[in-house]
């Protein structure tokens, strides 16, 4: 593949949907980590199969931390205007009765982590997704809206799942045309802050379960969302 132009290693690389082929790309040899860093788009899901040997301690050693892997695609990035990354289906249906996880390897809205790779891409950003891993996040309080509304001056769309939100310290996104909530914890006292900073106008609510104790209905009203077709809103 080193003898293919690099607008044409491009091409094929952008096509990965699993951005872990790309980054098996950048070790493989240093033409293809070279047009790696063009890719504009960067998409990573944590699998069962990682996940589980990760926790064992024969294979442990053996499986490279997954924020490590996706930090080091960003750090490597210089023209990334997407991303996303999460957990894949069989690991967002468990649940405390199927396994105990008290670390935070998986806990992708922290702020920490968060913090570690976005300031580096945020001017660029069109558009975040983050699908949380709802064992490690139910139970720790995320401010990363105030991270990315502080960071991403230029997003459009942003997406958030299996996460436990504040609201606190948000400020305006007057770019932001389509937020996605799926299965999310909103119980800051004022929910209305999501309007008051600029977020009129939002479309694309899509398969959302809010955990709200107040202010929800008046929190929708005022936001004016339009509901994607075949929403499906529960109030847990």
């Amino acid at each position: 593949m080193d003898d293919l132009p690099p607008p044409l290693i491009l091409e094929i690389l952008s096509r990965l949907s699993d951005s872990a082929d790309l980054a098996r790309c950048r070790v493989a040899s240093k033409a293809l980590n070279t047009v790696a860093a063009e890719v504009r788009s960067i998409n990573l899901y944590c699998s069962f199969d990682r996940y589980t040997k990760s926790r064992s301690p024969a294979t442990e050693s053996l499986v490279t931390p997954f924020k490590k892997i996706f930090t080091d695609l960003v750090s490597s990035s210089r023209l990334a205007e997407s991303v996303s990354l999460g957990v894949e289906k069989p690991l967002r249906g468990l649940s405390y009765d199927d396994v105990e996880d008290e670390s935070d390897n998986l806990h992708l809205t922290g702020v920490d982590f968060v913090a570690e790779w976005l300031p580096s891409v945020a001017g660029r950003l069109r558009s975040i997704s983050i699908s949380d891993f709802w064992i490690q996040s139910c139970w720790r309080r995320s401010e990363v809206l105030s991270l990315i509304s502080s960071c991403c001056h230029s997003l459009l769309e942003l997406e958030l799942k299996n996460a436990w939100l504040s609201v606190d310290g948000l400020i305006a996104m007057p770019m932001l045309t389509s937020l996605t909530l799926e299965y999310v914890r909103l119980d800051d006292e004022d929910l209305n802050k999501l309007c008051q900073n600029g977020l009129e106008g939002i479309v694309d609510l899509i398969e959302a379960r809010f955990m709200a104790s107040y202010g929800f209905a008046d929190f929708i009203t005022k936001l004016n969302v339009t509901f994607a077709p075949g929403f499906h809103g529960t109030w847990l």
